[in-house]
């Protein structure tokens, strides 16, 4: 805040710099906005104050000024246009706004039409934020571009992203043939482990696991099969076979982190949780280090040591600032969870106040509310994201489904579902919530086919819960019993569907 205030009346190029970096690193976008255009007043030449600018804007969802920014830096790069883009790709891929990321490289499309770069970036950015129609447009239109094909690794990443693309769109049997075809050609273990991740992406795991049982009798690719193999048993509820897995991965020394977490989840499950308290404090690094010391933490307020757990939070929060609001929402969610809601709700006000910007942070009041019973205040607080984050097909969601949810305004609901969808029609919570909408309105044989795309891809409770209501209702009750069963085994988070398997048995 000193810096920002700073900032308001110097015109210092050094100090702006320095007052944008701070204002950055402190999660605050909105002030990183305001002090990096004085920066850019002050220094209209600076390269780095209109990135920074590019990227407040981003994440505050003002798709325009973003796109305008990195328009300015791309032009102006002293690498290069394409290899400035190169960099922007990998810079968009980390965006927590996948959506707003995506609208981003759709406009600098635009700007630079002919370049192979902005093609390839607007392609995976597509893949990623659910659209894989477009992204195939965008994977061919990029491979036409002049050169692609003598770049030998270049055209294999295109190409490979083209496959998952069309798999993805619906269209599975010749890029599973092309990929099967590299293979015979070339049985390496790179093109049998990407045939293998294309056969995920169809869905057909039993031959993704053939694939992968041969790279496990690799010395170079044991580690990386074996990982993947027991995330595949993981999430289709085999936690035995899972176990063996990451066990065995233990031994050959990598990916340790993700085999001790997961080797954790497996013991919770189990409800050891003694074992999955040493398992998780032994996580040291990784994507999921956060994620263990959350569930330790949970486990210990759970089971009466409260202090301990959260001072594990409080040095979480210390070693990992740029994460700060994911740790404190799952703080909050930790509270509500062991029935303290004041302590959740006073987390809650005490992190909107360091970090106002946070889409997560009004997420989370959101759902602490509805949980409460105070759904007009969750819709208020939904509708308020969404006027902030036009066009953003997560906030259509998320007001949609939440109004949906309790039968309210379903037309109006109906259609911002709808917007989203049109958006990322692959998105698996938009298809759960466009088919449940659609059945709150009366229409269950016209949601089945959503909430059948969703429960293909996703086996959660919650999209299990819903499509097992929608065959009961339709009287296919031996259908819903099923799906209930397999989405009880995949998840742990089961409240809503035993309450519903209640609530319709108690009916019947």
């Amino acid at each position: 805040m000193e810096y920002a205030a700073a900032a308001e009346n110097d015109s210092d190029p050094g100090l702006l710099r320095r007052a944008t970096e701070v204002t950055a690193d402190c999660l605050q976008p909105a002030l990183t906005a305001v002090v990096a255009a004085r920066w850019i007043a002050a220094d209209p030449t600076a390269l780095d104050a209109h990135r920074a600018a590019a990227r407040a804007a981003l994440e505050l969802h003002r798709i325009g000024r973003s796109a305008a920014e990195y328009r300015i830096v791309l032009a102006s790069s002293p690498q290069g246009t394409e290899a400035e883009f190169a960099a922007l790709e990998a810079e968009l891929a980390m965006a927590g706004n996948v959506y707003g990321a995506r609208q981003v490289a759709d406009r600098l499309v635009q700007y630079f039409p002919g370049s192979t770069a902005a093609l390839r970036m607007q392609a995976f950015t597509a893949l990623r934020a659910d659209d894989p129609a477009a992204a195939v447009r965008d994977f061919y239109a990029a491979l036409a571009t002049p050169g692609v094909v003598s770049q030998q690794s270049a055209h294999r990443e295109l190409t490979e992203g083209l496959w998952r693309a069309r798999i993805l769109a619906g269209d599975v049997e010749e890029p599973l043939a092309e990929a099967k075809s590299m293979v015979e050609d070339e049985d390496t273990p790179q093109n049998r482990l990407e045939y293998a991740l294309i056969l995920m992406a169809a869905q057909k795991n039993a031959a993704a696991r053939a694939q992968l049982s041969e790279l496990v009798k690799k010395p170079d690719t044991k580690p990386l099969a074996l990982r993947m193999l027991g995330l595949m048993d993981f999430e289709d509820g085999k936690l035995d076979d899972a176990s063996a897995r990451f066990a065995e991965l233990v031994t050959t020394g990598k990916y340790l982190d993700d085999a001790l977490f997961y080797l954790g989840l497996i013991a919770e499950r189990h409800a050891d949780e003694e074992r999955a308290l040493r398992l998780y404090a032994q996580v040291q690094a990784g994507d999921n280090v956060i994620a263990a010391l959350l569930h330790a933490a949970t486990i210990l307020r759970a089971h009466g040591a409260a202090p301990a757990a959260d001072e594990l939070l409080d040095q979480l929060a210390v070693d990992e600032p740029q994460r700060a609001p994911e740790i404190l929402v799952a703080r909050s969610r930790m509270y509500a969870d062991t029935g303290d809601l004041a302590a959740a709700m006073a987390v809650l006000a005490g992190a909107e106040d360091q970090y106002p910007d946070s889409v997560d942070l009004r997420y989370a009041r959101a759902t602490l509310a509805e949980e409460q019973g105070q759904v007009s205040a969750a819709l208020r607080e939904l509708k308020g994201v969404l006027a902030l984050r036009p066009g953003d097909p997560a906030a259509q969601n998320a007001y949609g489904y939440t109004l949906a949810d309790h039968s309210k305004h379903l037309g109006e609901a109906r259609k911002l579902i709808e917007q989203a969808h049109a958006a990322a029609p692959k998105n698996t919570a938009i298809l759960d919530s466009l088919g449940w909408v659609l059945f709150r309105q009366g229409h269950g044989e016209e949601a089945l086919p959503y909430l059948n795309e969703a429960f293909a891809d996703d086996r959660g409770a919650d999209i299990g819960a819903h499509l097992g209501e929608v065959l009961w209702q339709l009287g296919r009750k031996d259908e819903a019993e099923r799906v209930w069963t397999e989405a009880a085994r995949s998840d742990t988070d089961t409240k809503l569907l035993k309450a519903t398997r209640q609530r319709l048995h108690a009916a019947n």
